[in-house]
């Protein structure tokens, strides 16, 4: 059993994540029918946490041993780019919502403050509790272990097309409650959003070997649009009388969308920024030559 999940690990952690995390994020939903009530935010975070990130964890030390480990704490602990990569990554999503909430509801009602409201405690503060509770931990899993094995294997771009689709069904939990139909189709519809967004994720990785700033970059994104838990977004304290829906998702698209045009579906597989190498799921020294893990 150990030697088949050495073989497969992606698989290893798909089973685990869609059976024991998805029973996590799911748990909210069975349990209402019998009157309880419990958050579906804190299961589907705790999803990550046990569903993705422990997976992730244990089978980077199966495979790849202690300096597996190693080289992906570094990719996560990777700190020191360019300061315009830091600006890209939290500017570049929620700029875009404003500007496309503005053509969609015109200027704000909002008071004075709510500018500078929105800005810390809807952008600045959700970004940083999202980084920290569940982003950065959702992209070690997806991109440092998922997508980054399957580029190795695939290319960037099929890499980013096999990735989507099991990113979308992660969420199933959020979209779930009303008929089938319905779910069905927004999960579709999530999967074609999420196709640019992965790419966006890929490029990041590939072009600065760190893990933070791609959990950076999707938390940013989240804390646009997020209400309520772990408190309103930048859009809802902006706008308070007004819903966008997915407008964070819809702008993370069009990024994507650019970064795959503009990069011809290479996705930074070119050389990398100075400082930084090309980063890659990690290969135990002794494993078979030409192994992909």
């Amino acid at each position: 059993m150990t030697e088949k999940i050495r073989r497969h690990p992606i698989a290893a952690l798909l089973v685990w994540f869609f059976t024991v995390g998805q029973l996590l994020a799911f748990l909210p939903r069975i349990v209402e029918a019998q009157g309880v009530e419990l958050s579906v935010p804190l299961f589907v975070t705790a999803s990550n946490l046990i569903g993705l990130l422990l997976p992730a964890l244990v089978l980077t030390w199966l495979c790849d041993g202690r300096a597996g480990l190693r080289a992906l704490r570094d990719r996560i602990l990777t700190w020191r780019r360019n300061p315009w990569w830091y600006v890209f990554v939290v500017i570049a999503v929620p700029l875009g919502a404003v500007l496309l909430a503005l053509i969609l509801a015109g200027p704000p009602d909002a008071s004075g403050p709510a500018l500078p409201m929105a800005l810390l405690l809807g952008l600045v503060l959700q970004t940083v509790l999202g980084l920290i509770i569940s982003n950065l931990w959702e992209e070690v899993a997806w991109t440092g272990f998922v997508q980054a094995r399957l580029q190795q294997r695939h290319g960037a771009l099929r890499a980013v097309l096999l990735t989507a689709p099991l990113f979308a069904l992660q969420h199933a939990a959020l979209v779930a409650g009303g008929s089938f139909a319905a779910t069905i189709v927004l999960l579709l519809v999530l999967t074609l959003l999420a196709i640019p967004f992965r790419a966006v994720t890929g490029w990041l990785y590939n072009r600065t070997s760190s893990l933070l700033l791609v959990g950076l970059f999707h938390a940013a994104g989240n804390a646009v649009a997020v209400r309520e838990w772990p408190g309103d977004g930048m859009l809802p304290l902006l706008f308070p009388g007004e819903n966008f829906g997915p407008v964070h998702l819809l702008v993370s698209a069009v990024v994507g969308v650019i970064v795959i045009t503009a990069t011809r579906g290479r996705l930074g597989t070119e050389p990398a920024v100075p400082g930084a190498q090309r980063p890659q799921a990690y290969s135990h020294p002794t494993g078979p030559a030409g192994r992909v893990r």
